[in-house]
């Protein structure tokens, strides 16, 4: 196996060299060139304008769930603080008589 291991790398290194030689130029797209009125231009930017609204959507709902949680367990511990505490004693009603 170790005898195939030089024609192996021997191969690969001509297959990269045939792929670097035989690439074409590649034509970027007018949002890439950078036409600003064209159409593929303004659907990206509302895209990336939707995405952003679904994330702020998505964050906002988070920290409300967060605050609603935090003032759930505010809740839940001063019931429990109160449920531990000693019954206050109260007094008997002053009387008029």
């Amino acid at each position: 196996m170790s005898q195939n291991r030089p024609a192996r790398i021997s191969l690969t290194i001509l297959a990269g060299l045939v792929a670097l030689l035989n690439a074409q130029p590649v034509l970027a797209c007018s949002v890439c060139y950078g036409d600003p009125n064209s159409t593929m231009t303004k659907g990206a930017q509302a895209g990336v304008l939707v995405l952003l609204g679904v994330i702020g959507v998505v964050l906002i709902g988070f920290a409300s769930l967060l605050l609603f949680w935090m003032r759930r367990a505010a809740k839940l511990k001063a019931v429990e603080a109160a449920s531990q505490a000693p019954p206050v004693a109260r007094q008997a009603p002053l009387s008029h008589a």
